[in-house]
């Protein structure tokens, strides 16, 4: 396995053979895959293809192959109704499922707020979410970005004024993920507008989406999907329960979830990107050039050796990462080039497809392929946001400069 880094003399190797336990388990998980996850769960797109999610009703049978093996959340403790696995098993987990196209990995309630709320939740707030969150019988959204608080998270200016029974909530959230069909919401709100650094008076809130005074409005991309939207709050009363963590000290939450959701990002993903080159090479064997294809070009094969080196140096940097994590140290500073590198190489990706397929990678209807409308161009305009979703690639570079290079102001 990629994570047991073994000492000798000074340099430390690092060893991609599994042991024979992560062997073990990984061949149960690919059982697991290829005997109870119904068929209609398997090879689904997710690197090149874009397509809208799954919904609730949708998802239901894989929900009852994952609960009947006790695996609905992989990463929870097991005292909390988690699989309970380690570092390794997680990985190895996310990586057959990859692999097979399983679409296990998006769930707000499972990866984001469920570890948040076994580390800073209360007794009454473990017990109240934390059953319907892994049953995936409550729907959440994030609420974090704002208009004019994105990439600089601290600047948020929602109000949530403290009054003797909780808060009330003023203000608007935007890119709002599945807000339109989210039971609750977790949210940074600023509860102490005179703190004097913009990251202190923050919070940590839980809101029903029912409450009176939320309104979402959608946000249609341009592919044409709705999963975005902007949220309204007017004089929303949130119970004082419903506070995570202490009053003002909300920014300590989010820097451990936006610590998992960026070592995460799915557009950086190095499964999604492999996926993606190996959909991209399937293309430019089909794709005509004179006599032959477009895989015949030797520039496009060096670019795409390039591209497939790329994301070889990005996962062992994170198997690297992941290897202090289960030694109990900190990840590194390495993990804050993951978005920037990954984000940039799956625009360099999909710019490649669609020089490949030429004038057909334009085609908004269809492609091609057949693979659906708008196969390639739908998904072009999608990842131009990778790298501003997240944190941008400027804001990231500054975070780069300063905090791992030491660079002066």
């Amino acid at each position: 396995m990629p994570l047991g880094l073994r000492p000798k003399g000074l340099v430390l190797l690092m060893n991609i053979n599994d042991t024979a336990e992560q062997t073990r388990f990984r061949e149960e998980v690919r059982e697991w895959i290829g005997g109870r996850v119904p068929a209609a769960f398997k090879g689904l797109g997710q690197g090149i293809v874009q397509a809208p999610e799954l919904t609730e009703e949708e998802k239901r049978p894989l929900i009852a192959a994952l609960e009947e093996k006790g695996w609905l959340a992989p990463h929870w403790p097991k005292e909390h109704g988690g699989a309970g696995f380690d570092l390794a098993q997680a990985i190895i987990f996310h990586e057959e499922c990859g692999k097979a196209g399983v679409p296990i990995h998006r769930n707000n309630g499972i990866n984001m707020l469920g570890p948040i709320l076994i580390r800073y939740g209360t007794q009454k707030q473990q017990a109240q979410f934390l059953g319907p969150i892994m049953r995936n019988e409550m729907v959440w959204a994030q609420g974090y970005s704002e208009p004019q608080a994105g990439s600089d998270l601290a600047g948020l200016q929602i109000r949530a004024d403290v009054t003797e029974d909780g808060f009330v909530i003023n203000g608007q959230k935007i890119w709002t993920s599945r807000a339109h069909i989210a039971d609750w919401i977790f949210m940074l709100v600023r509860t102490d507008p005179s703190a004097q650094r913009k990251q202190e008076g923050i919070s940590f809130l839980l809101a029903d989406m029912k409450s009176p005074g939320i309104e979402a409005r959608p946000i249609i991309t341009m592919e044409g999907f709705h999963h975005f939207n902007e949220v309204f709050f007017e004089n929303v009363k949130v119970p004082a329960e419903n506070l995570v963590g202490e009053l003002n000290q909300g920014w300590k939450v989010a820097k451990a979830l936006l610590g998992h959701e960026r070592f995460n990002y799915f557009s950086s993903d190095p499964l999604v990107l492999g996926k993606a080159i190996d959909n991209l090479k399937s293309t430019a064997r089909q794709a005509p050039r004179g006599d032959g294809a477009m895989w015949d070009s030797i520039s496009i094969r060096r670019e795409v050796a390039t591209m497939e080196m790329d994301v070889d140096c990005l996962r062992y940097t994170r198997y690297r990462a992941l290897t202090k994590m289960q030694r109990g140290e900190a990840p590194g500073a390495e993990t804050m080039l993951f978005k920037l590198f990954g984000s940039e190489l799956n625009q360099r990706i999909v710019a490649l497809q669609q020089d490949v397929e030429g004038p057909l990678g334009t085609v908004w209807d269809e492609s091609y392929r057949g693979d659906g409308p708008g196969h390639v161009a739908r998904h072009a305009t999608n990842i131009r946001a990778a790298t501003i979703r997240g944190g941008t690639s400027e804001v990231q570079r500054n975070i780069i400069s300063k905090r791992v290079l030491h660079l002066p102001e």
